[in-house]
């Protein structure tokens, strides 16, 4: 019975992820083609379809998560905004309230899902602290945001705040200081932790990485041309719908541990423990003992004793001729 609970669980989730997505932008589309939002609309679908498509190979998948997080997130920005350009109602205030303030959380989110790129694991312990840093500045812009209007120029909001506390100006100042720089350092926390991944990686990872550098290009060049051609950064936005889309694609089909995953559910490898997995997982990307022991924030001689019983356990006496990693990696993929 817990079985059938937990596979019906596997399935509810990327089931609500998909219908909220779905239900925040037709909600949004219903009052009118606005052009200026329309890639908010589509990012939320695509980070919401590619969390739902991954969810549903992969149950529990970090990484598909936190596309999931961004998905919603990013529907009720759209939602808010949608209502609010429509305008002719009171309530559109609370409206443009939701299409602002969830700006940072989205770009925290999403730094979150880069540092942590494409297993949910995080390259190292520095890296772990780096983005709870990242979530802590972006929660503390998204509360500012929410209080007092002081993104709603940078969002292309004319409604009024429906907050009034008062002292907007010195807030408008700590604003300044603390949201514009943070957002342009997130995204250069982008580029930077991608090319940390591509540094320690091996060929699958490479691969990976490839493909999302590649879809990150293209919408880039689009950004260029649409500032050069007709002096609007729209075509960049509206191509940036790529780059969740290929980020899911990574997931679900280039990634190794779709393929550790699919073998242990045919059974393969059922003698290990849960921390020998994870353990051999690394092994597969990989991994040297040091790089494990830091991805796992364990000490060497922890991550020493499990290696060897991964090794014992799949029946890989020593011998001076073979190297038993590859041939671990070769029992994990074969059985």
């Amino acid at each position: 019975m817990r079985n059938d609970e937990q596979r019906s669980w596997d399935l509810l989730v990327p089931l609500l992820v998909l219908g909220a997505v779905v239900a925040l932008t037709s909600a949004g589309i219903a009052h009118g083609l606005w052009i200026g939002n329309l890639h908010n609309g589509l990012l939320a679908l695509a980070f919401g379809m590619v969390a739902a498509w991954t969810l549903l190979l992969r149950p529990k998948q970090p990484e598909a998560l936190l596309f999931g997080a961004v998905g919603i997130l990013e529907g009720i920005l759209f939602l808010g905004r949608q209502v609010a350009h429509e305008g002719g109602e009171a309530a559109s205030q609370w409206w443009a309230w939701f299409g602002v303030w969830p700006i940072a959380t989205i770009l925290g989110l999403t730094t979150w899902a880069v540092l942590c790129f494409p297993e949910g694991r995080f390259l190292s312990r520095g890296w772990r602290w780096t983005a709870y840093v990242v979530v802590a500045v972006a929660v503390t812009c998204s509360a500012l945001s929410a209080l007092w209007p002081v993104e709603y120029s940078a969002a292309g909001v004319d409604t009024p705040h429906p907050l009034d506390l008062g002292g907007v100006s010195v807030v408008r100042d700590v604003w300044n200081l603390v949201a514009h720089p943070a957002y342009a350092i997130f995204q250069i926390l982008w580029v930077v932790a991608v090319a940390a991944r591509w540094r320690s990686a091996n060929g699958v990872l490479r691969s990976q990485l490839a493909l999302l550098t590649g879809a990150v290009g293209v919408a880039a060049a689009a950004l260029l041309v649409g500032l050069a051609v007709w002096q609007s950064p729209r075509l960049g936005l509206l191509t940036t719908t790529l780059v969740p889309l290929a980020g899911g694609w990574i997931m679900v089909r280039l990634s190794l541990g779709r393929v550790i995953e699919e073998t242990r559910a045919t059974g393969g490898l059922a003698g290990l423990s849960p921390r020998e997995n994870e353990v051999l997982d690394l092994i597969a990307q990989g991994l040297s003992n040091k790089a494990i022991s830091e991805r796992l924030h364990l000490s060497i001689k922890t991550v020493e004793p499990v290696v060897s019983s991964i090794f014992v356990k799949l029946r890989l006496p020593a011998d001076e001729t073979t190297n038993r990693r590859v041939l671990a990696v070769l029992a994990l993929l074969d059985k």
